[in-house]
């Protein structure tokens, strides 16, 4: 048992008087439980006396168990109380640290791991705790009274029941050994079969257009087989535990009733406690069974919160910029200047992906960013959202370095629409004021009109009401495309980045989206990537990449003329 894991778990809990319940009613419990064998070993000692001292064992016993059962319910309804109350501090952490994690991380990460932990591996812990809890303080109080009073019965019985206990543990320990490392590879299986299933259900269509699923199944089978063979030796290590140990308590059983035999022939000890001293020997033993079990399980949960403890301790984040100063919102419809200095960056040291790029975007202006797949656009803008920090260079906005303005600052002045579009599972209405949640619905329903977005969606069920998400089949990738740029258009930013933003819808809706586009980004300004070089002819710049480098700079006029790698571009595209 790791303590330093163990004090960061109990760290999790808001409600740490809990704890101090499930331990005073652990201790009912057991207190209850252990007297009851005394009692009754009394009472048959009693069998030649008055029946009222029979009555009255008979009384306590009743009141033991009572007290005992009451116990036991209060202590289970506690103990839950608190794991999930742990679990949840826990399983919010570790969702608040992957929206800090760099996005360099993110890139690297299998996202079916990181679901697995927040969901399957957190729920593995909650388990173990609540497992832990139940047994281990009523099984500590009642090896410690259980003792106490087997030694005021007869001290050489209790001293042969405790020479026998290091070989309950030593058993326990060979076992939860191996145990470990089954329980860690288990759960590594795990969240590879996690990913796989949510792969697979992400991209259903592709597959089908692809006829996958047949290698997608007989791949699935061999992640699911792993899984079934080291969950099998996991169990069958854990589940042996139990039986390897009742049979030292078999042993046990029989000395005790040896022992105790001989005794009886004497006047040290009568039958009553003799019956009371077989019950003791079991229920001595029971709690190292428990213990052992306890112990065996808690390999899982330590093998899985290792993982979430390291996910949560993962330094590789955002740093806090709370001494920064934020940007302000253009107010004399001027709009922001944006100029990139000599910027250079790599995703994988040495393989360089941009080198010195340097040009400027005035205030109010729009840019086209084009060139060949690879070339570096997308990844210009994703280091002017601060996504990612340049290797050097700077990017400055109104001449000051983004460096140095918070990225919540940042991202506030700017709309941002992707090729992929992300589509968050809610209402239709949710969607579009997703960057301003305190907008009304006639500004929504009318950024919409703009946009034409409106077209379709006043076709749906529930119209702006409607319910939908990335995985709605009869909504069309186009469609949500239009969602997206009413989300950012409707977010009122001064500068606005379309990044193929029109991909996917038709040419009369390309059109629409462009006049509406037109029309905000007057007085604003805008970056346009695209493929389809018609639609950034008007643009006031044009910045042509190739293998990361600036080609040319231009507008669209100036660049024909210039007969470079933009004019042999435009003239394959025509």
């Amino acid at each position: 048992m790791n303590m330093n894991l163990v004090k960061r778990l109990l760290g999790y809990s808001s409600r740490k008087g809990l704890l101090i319940l499930s331990f005073l009613f652990a201790a009912f419990y057991a207190v209850s439980t252990v007297l009851i064998p005394y009692f009754a070993g009394r009472a048959i000692d009693s069998l030649d006396e008055d029946y009222k001292v029979i009555i009255g064992f008979v009384v306590l016993i009743a009141a033991c168990a009572l007290v005992s059962s009451v116990s036991s319910y209060v202590l289970l309804r506690v103990n839950n109380a608190f794991s999930y109350d742990v679990t949840k501090g826990l399983r919010n952490d570790m969702f608040a640290k992957v929206g800090k994690l760099r996005l360099a991380t993110l890139d690297t990460t299998d996202p079916g791991k990181l679901q697995s932990l927040i969901i399957n591996d957190c729920e593995t812990v909650g388990d173990g705790l609540i497992l832990f809890l139940n047994q281990f303080v009523a099984g500590l109080v009642t090896i410690l009274v259980t003792m106490i009073i087997m030694f005021l019965i007869d001290f050489r019985i209790a001293i042969f029941v405790l020479l026998c206990v290091p070989l309950t543990f030593f058993v326990s320990y060979i076992i939860a050994k191996r145990t470990f490392g089954s329980f860690k590879k288990q759960s590594e299986v795990r969240s590879k079969q996690t990913s796989y299933i949510s792969e697979t259900c992400d991209n259903f269509t592709t597959l089908r257009s692809y006829n996958g699923f047949a290698n997608r199944r007989e791949e699935f089978g061999k992640i699911n087989e792993d899984y079934k063979k080291i969950s099998i030796k996991a169990v069958f290590l854990s589940s042996i535990t139990n039986p390897s140990t009742r049979f030292v308590n078999s042993v046990i059983y029989s000395g005790v009733a040896l022992i105790g035999a001989f005794l009886c022939l004497g006047p040290s000890l009568t039958a009553g406690l003799l019956v009371s001293l077989l019950a003791y020997s079991n229920q001595f033993m029971k709690p190292f069974n428990d213990l052992s079990a306890v112990y065996t399980e808690l390999t899982n949960t330590f093998a899985c919160l290792g993982k979430m403890i390291e996910l949560i301790d993962n330094k590789d984040v955002i740093p806090e910029e709370g001494s920064l100063e934020p940007v302000a919102r253009e107010t004399d419809g001027q709009g922001i200047s944006i100029e990139f200095k000599d910027v250079s960056f790599s995703y994988v040291p040495g393989k360089p992906v941009l080198k010195n790029v340097s040009f400027t975007v005035p205030a109010g202006a729009k840019a086209a960013i084009v060139g060949p797949t690879g070339c570096g656009k997308t990844t210009l803008i994703n280091l002017l959202m601060r996504f990612y920090e340049p290797d050097s260079g700077q990017i400055l906005i109104n001449g000051r370095p983004i460096s140095e303005i918070p990225r919540d600052s940042l991202r506030g002045l700017i709309g941002f629409v992707l090729q992929d579009t992300w589509i968050k599972n809610g209402s239709v209405m949710e969607n579009i004021k997703f960057g301003r949640p305190d907008m009304t619905d006639e500004e929504a329903v009318k950024g919409a009109d703009i946009t034409g977005a409106s077209s379709f969606i006043k076709r749906l069920p529930s119209k702006f009401n409607e319910n939908i998400s990335n995985m709605r089949s009869d909504i069309s990738e186009g469609q949500k495309q239009l969602l997206a740029i009413t989300r950012a258009m409707n977010s009122d930013p001064d500068v606005m980045i379309l990044d193929e933003a029109t991909s996917s819808v038709d040419v009369l809706t390309e059109v629409r989206i462009q006049k509406a586009v037109k029309e905000l980004l007057s007085g604003r300004t805008g970056i346009i990537i695209a493929h389809r070089l018609s639609t950034i002819i008007d643009c006031d710049i044009i910045a042509v990449l190739d293998n990361g480098e600036l080609a040319e700079i231009g507008t669209h006029e100036q660049l024909l003329e210039n007969k470079g790698f933009y004019s042999e571009l435009y003239e394959s595209y025509i």
